[in-house]
């Protein structure tokens, strides 16, 4: 009997083994799994912050008898008004104001913590970006935008369409990846409405959209349209 019950055990050193193989594979298997996951949430996340902001621009519209151009004068000046204007609509918890030349008062998104610092972001290509001086917000849930007017008739040609100007949205905040293209996608702001980037020829996803390419036109801008759609 003795024996017998014996042999029904494990040993120490098979007990070891075991518990080293099943490490093994969770080291494999787990990144892999929690990588398809993000990935999916950060893509659930990009399309809700699209929704809502597309919600607050047509109220902005509305507000300005149905058109932007004109609403926010003064092209880059502009900025400012703008970012107020989304401010009104959304709920925030931090009000960066951009520097004189875009109508502000601050010192911009950057440097008063509404966006990322030089070094702390990138392209999705790799390449690191850089300070900004716009104005900007933070949501409640905790995402960075960062507004700006290129033209305030909405006249500036991109794509096959003209726009006002550009949000660009960091959806998980401060938290990584930071990456264009990941985590941070922009939009076009017409007259009436909002365009992702990529979008009616506004950068090709086919080369701006590249996941693990190094090439220089890789900049992630492509994804916004991109992840949107899929």
């Amino acid at each position: 009997m003795k024996a017998i019950r014996k042999n029904l055990g494990f040993t120490l050193a098979e007990t070891l083994i075991v518990i080293a193989i099943i490490g093994i594979i969770a080291s494999i298997v787990t990144p892999m799994l929690f990588g398809t996951t993000s990935d999916a949430e950060l893509k659930a996340a990009w399309k809700k912050a699209y929704s809502d902001l597309s919600q607050a621009t047509q109220l902005i519209v509305v507000d300005n008898g149905g058109s932007l151009a004109g609403a926010f004068p003064g092209d880059l000046a502009g900025s400012e008004d703008l970012k107020n204007a989304f401010a009104e609509k959304l709920n925030i918890i931090k009000d960066c104001s951009g520097v004189s030349t875009y109508g502000g008062t601050g010192s911009g998104v950057s440097a008063e913590s509404c966006w990322h610092t030089e070094g702390n972001w990138s392209f999705l290509n790799g390449t690191t970006d850089s300070n900004y001086t716009s104005p900007g917000l933070i949501l409640n849930n905790g995402s960075l935008i960062r507004f700006g007017i290129n033209k305030s008739d909405c006249s500036s040609i991109v794509g096959d369409y003209t726009n006002c100007g550009f949000i660009w949205i960091d959806i998980n905040g401060f938290k990584d990846p930071n990456t264009r293209g990941k985590d941070i996608f922009g939009i076009s702001i017409t007259s009436n409405a909002l365009i992702p980037y990529g979008a009616r020829g506004y950068y090709d996803p086919s080369t701006t959209c590249i996941e693990g390419s190094t090439a220089a036109d890789n900049t992630g801008y492509g994804c916004s349209a991109k992840y949107l759609y899929e």
